[in-house]
């Protein structure tokens, strides 16, 4: 009878389990250009699945579920680019992490065509991964919580200070328990939100960044 010595010891460097999976999908006309429009989505892990081992999470199947969002309107899909991180502390109840990053490139096509197309892509990819990972239980989003929301998205989607972005317009989709919240920058950036891109959840979220906003100390020309 094998003994407990005879057993291999257990990994000091694991991946963790999953307790939060973060997807952001931006989309930009060429390599060289800024993403005008991202999607973020917070998705949390129920418990009963994060307290499995690290391999209950399939990646692989994440990506899948994310595969609609490439396509743009587009009978092929576009070329993107990917980045994956997964992390996670040994340090007390940290909570482990997955996160992805994905960027695809739409050419030279209309602006509002690619943005519709875009968000029908986005928002099947979103709502196929939630019923990969667990859909969250529905919650009416308050006003405070939709502000905090969109201005936690702009940040995170452009590399802006949260403090910095400044409340401009909102307006409540009760229907749909959606907001679409507008925000600005002393710099004259503009960013417009939606909260509640799939099933009124919060955790989903698209940014689209408007032109920047010229000031000028006249009006009209001669």
């Amino acid at each position: 009878m094998a003994s407990d010595a005879d057993d291999p010891p257990r990994p000091l460097l694991t991946l963790g389990r999953v307790d939060l999976v973060r997807v952001q999908v931006g989309y930009r006309a060429s390599p060289d250009d800024r993403p005008r429009l991202q999607f973020l989505l917070d998705l949390p892990v129920p418990e009963s699945e994060s307290a499995r081992d690290q391999d209950a999470f399939d990646e692989r199947l994440a990506l899948a579920a994310l595969e609609p969002a490439l396509y743009v309107g587009a009978e092929a899909s576009r070329h993107y680019s990917l980045h994956q991180h997964r992390w996670h502390s040994s340090w007390g109840a940290s909570a482990g992490a997955v996160e992805i990053g994905l960027l695809v490139t739409t050419g030279t096509s209309s602006r509002e065509a690619v943005w519709e197309a875009s968000h029908e892509g986005v928002a099947r990819a979103f709502n196929d991964l939630m019923e990969l990972v667990g859909r969250p239980a529905p919650t009416p989003t308050s006003r405070d919580v939709a502000i905090r929301c969109a201005r936690h998205g702009a940040a995170t989607a452009y590399a802006v200070d949260v403090d910095a972005l400044s409340l401009s317009a909102e307006e409540h989709h009760p229907a749909e328990n959606s907001w679409t919240v507008r925000l600005r920058t002393s710099a004259g950036n503009a960013y417009e939100v939606v909260v509640g891109l799939v099933d009124g959840y919060a955790g989903a979220v698209r940014v689209r960044h408007e032109q920047r906003i010229e000031a000028s100390d006249s009006i009209g020309s001669e």
